[in-house]
C-alpha cells in the first residue's frame, strides 16, 4: 500500500493485519445478530416495511422499463455473475503473483482461498438466517415468519456488496495485486454507488422489504472482512518465492 502523497509503502507498523479484519468481521456479526432480533422482535428497523411496499405497489414499473431493470439487478447480484467476476478476479490474480502453474496450483493460492471462505461465509449465515427465520417476501403481501420465506438478508444485496469491494482488495488493496491507496479511495464510491444501485432495485422491485437490504449489505461486509483475513495473513515459505 503507497501514501497518496509520496507514494512511499507504508510503515508495516500503520498496516493492517489480519486480526483487524477479523475484528471487524466481529463487530460485524454482532450488529447482524441485532438486526436478526429486530426482525423476530417486530423492532425499529423494519418500521418502514410496509410503507416503502406500498409506495412500491402504486409505483411499480412495468414493461420494458421493469424487464430492464431485472436484468441490471441479475448481473449486479445474482451469483450467476457475481462469482465469476470475483473467482475470475482472484485467479487472475493468484496466477500474476505467483506465476504459472497448474490448475489446482494456482486454485489453492491465497486470492482464491480468501474468495472462497467469502462465499462461504455469505452461503453459511445467509442460508441460515434466511431458512432460519423463514420471512416472506412483500410480494406475498404478508410479513410472516417461519413460513418457508427467504427474505432476510438479500442475498443479492450481499454478493454485490462482496464482489464489488472484494474485487478493489483483490487489485489495490495492500496484499493485492497492484496495491495502490490512492486508486483504491478514488474506486470505493463508484463500487458504493453500484452496490446501492443493485440494493435499491431489489426493494423496489418488491423482491425484499427495505429492511433485507441493509441486512444483505451488512452480510456482504462481513464476508469481505473473513476474506481479507484470509488475503492478509502471514504467508507460508513457499508463498514468499513466486513460482518462474
Amino acid at each position: 500500500m503507497e501514501s497518496p502523497s509520496t507514494e512511499a509503502p507504508l510503515d508495516p507498523s500503520t498496516r493492517p493485519t489480519w486480526r483487524s479484519s477479523m475484528l471487524a468481521a466481529a463487530l460485524g456479526a454482532l450488529v447482524f445478530a441485532f438486526l436478526i432480533w429486530q426482525v423476530v422482535v417486530r423492532g425499529p428497523f423494519i418500521a418502514w416495511d410496509w410503507q416503502f411496499h406500498y409506495y412500491v405497489d402504486a409505483h411499480h414499473p412495468v414493461g420494458w422499463e421493469k424487464a430492464f431493470l431485472d436484468i441490471v439487478a441479475s448481473v449486479t447480484g445474482e451469483r450467476l455473475f457475481t462469482i465469476p467476476m470475483v473467482g475470475g478476479t482472484a485467479l487472475y490474480v493468484a496466477w500474476k503473483q505467483g506465476g504459472r502453474g497448474s490448475l489446482w496450483s494456482i486454485g489453492t493460492r491465497r486470492p482464491v482461498l480468501a474468495v472462497l471462505a467469502g462465499l462461504a461465509t455469505i452461503a453459511v449465515i445467509g442460508y441460515g438466517t434466511k431458512f432460519g427465520l423463514g420471512r416472506t417476501g412483500p410480494h406475498h403481501n404478508m410479513d410472516v415468519l417461519h413460513a418457508g420465506g427467504q427474505a432476510f438478508p438479500s442475498g443479492h444485496a450481499s454478493n454485490t456488496f462482496f464482489t464489488g469491494f472484494f474485487i478493489l482488495c483483490l487489485l489495490f488493496a495492500q496484499s493485492g495485486l497492484s496495491p495502490n491507496l490512492g486508486r483504491l479511495r478514488k474506486l470505493i464510491p463508484v463500487v458504493a454507488v453500484i452496490v446501492m444501485i443493485a440494493g435499491a432495485l431489489m426493494s423496489w422491485l418488491d423482491y425484499h422489504w427495505l429492511s433485507d437490504i441493509p441486512g444483505g449489505w451488512l452480510l456482504g461486509f462481513i464476508a469481505c472482512m473473513v476474506a481479507l483475513s484470509v488475503l492478509r495473513a502471514p504467508r507460508r515459505e513457499r508463498e514468499r518465492t513466486p513460482a518462474r
